[in-house]
């Protein structure tokens, strides 16, 4: 059982955690491995950043592997896998915390992800990169989102499965978890939070 601390605010990171990752599986299916980090680090970043906007990332990746925009954001929908365990476990949280999602995404996927979903009633705060035009690991998205939750880094605990990103929250004074399993998770959380 989690702890009822309620001052402290949890924030997750949403791919990886919360629903599958979507770009890393998909250019892992068409472009060597080399090509994969290098459009991971252009193209994806700028869409991250909001630099660009979803409708010319999802043209220039079908440009890269010769298919239509439309079949390419198709492709990503087809890999949408929302992790049931960690909803319960947000679920379970809320009794006692206020919780937050903080994600880099163009603004439109990842929303839209959390509509259809139905995943919106699970935190008080969402934070976009592309909307602030800030990703992690960079200070900037952890210093917004913990404004909009009015908290401060030493009553706040991230979640993420990516470790630049858990070691950038812990640069910034934040308890944090790199997710690896839920059970894990579990143990850590009730380590952590008492």
């Amino acid at each position: 059982m989690i702890a009822t601390d309620s001052g402290t605010v949890l924030i997750f990171d949403f791919f990886g955690v919360v629903c599958s990752e979507i770009a890393p599986f998909w250019l892992a299916e068409r472009v060597p491995y080399d090509e994969a980090l290098r459009i991971k680090a252009t193209l994806i970043h700028e869409a991250d950043c909001g630099s660009i906007s979803q409708d010319e990332m999802f043209r220039r990746l079908g440009d890269l592997v010769g298919s239509p925009a439309s079949l390419v954001e198709q492709e990503w929908w087809d890999l949408v896998r929302i992790d049931t365990d960690v909803v319960e476990l947000i679920v379970e949280l809320r009794k006692h915390h206020r919780v937050g999602l903080l994600t880099n995404s163009p603004a439109e996927f990842v929303r839209a992800i959390i509509r259809r979903f139905d995943l919106t009633r699970l935190f008080d705060v969402i934070v976009v990169s592309s909307e602030i035009g800030a990703i992690k690991p960079s200070p900037e998205p952890f210093m917004e989102i913990l404004s909009r939750l009015s908290s401060t880094a030493q009553t706040s605990l991230f979640i993420d499965d990516n470790p630049a990103n858990v070691a950038a929250s812990e640069a910034v004074g934040m308890l944090a978890i790199r997710y690896q399993s839920i059970a894990q998770l579990r143990s850590d959380l009730a380590s952590v939070l008492g």
